[in-house]
């Protein structure tokens, strides 16, 4: 599963709240808004070019607004210019280093890349940014870029405070289902993942589902867990692996 960005979640309140250059004019500020939500869009639909194009448009009326530049770094880094990427994360943060939104971007983005530490630091900036309106996706982001040393005593930690603040949130169930399931607490695994399932639904979630129900010889769980991933992403690595225990009859352990 994928750290996550802000920037996908709540641009609209975002863009909102965001400063612009006070020299800029209404009309002007408008229109970068606009700019940048049509990038936003078309971020969201997969059409990187088009979101490249209208978030540059927002760029030069603004090289320094925060929104615009996180979008763009997003859609660089997934065209896979990741030097660009950082670029525009860069250019944001130092006009907007307080901003929480920003700071949580690019400390994902620097996990991803294995820059762990400094990823770190800047999920600490977001979650001390006094405005920033969603610091659960840094908790869990946090969360993610610890296992990564590993250090889980660390990350659960994390994942406890991004429940608290969103219990809606699926990510943190997950993780902590894993770190359960890698630590033989297979009772507290099924507990997390049964809630994971309430909130969202993906392969990686399903084959840990039947790892757990075969940990605990639970047959019911198994063929749920199995059957819904076949069926719904049978084109995955993780639909792979479920045939395979199929084939050579080892769906239910051994």
């Amino acid at each position: 599963m994928r750290l996550r960005w802000v920037g996908l979640v709540c641009m609209g309140a975002w863009l909102a709240g965001c400063a612009s250059t006070p020299t800029l004019s209404h009309q002007t500020r408008k229109l970068l808004e606009l700019r940048t939500a049509l990038g936003v869009g078309y971020m969201r639909s997969g059409q990187l070019g088009l979101a490249q194009t209208q978030l540059a448009q927002a760029l030069s009326m603004d090289p320094t607004n925060a929104a615009a530049n996180s979008a763009m770094a997003i859609v660089e880094e997934r065209l896979g210019e990741s030097a660009k990427a950082g670029h525009y994360f860069r250019q944001g943060l130092a006009h907007h280093r307080h901003d929480g939104s920003l700071q949580n971007n690019y400390g994902a983005f620097l996990c991803s890349h294995g820059k762990i530490q400094e990823g770190i630091r800047h999920f600490k900036a977001a979650l001390h940014a006094p405005l920033y309106p969603t610091p659960q996706l840094a908790d869990l982001n946090m969360g993610v870029c610890l296992l990564k040393i590993p250090n889980k005593l660390e990350a659960v930690h994390y994942f406890h405070q991004a429940q608290a603040l969103a219990p809606q949130l699926a990510g943190p169930y997950y993780y902590l289902a894993q770190i359960h399931y890698d630590n033989h607490e297979f009772q507290r695994a099924k507990t997390n993942v049964r809630e994971y399932f309430k909130l969202a639904r993906s392969a990686q979630g399903y084959l840990l589902g039947v790892k757990i129900g075969r940990a605990l010889k639970e047959a019911k769980l198994v063929h749920y867990c199995a059957t819904r991933l076949l069926s719904a992403y049978p084109h995955t690595a993780q639909a792979r692996v479920v045939e395979t225990w199929q084939r050579e009859g080892r769906l239910l352990g051994h």
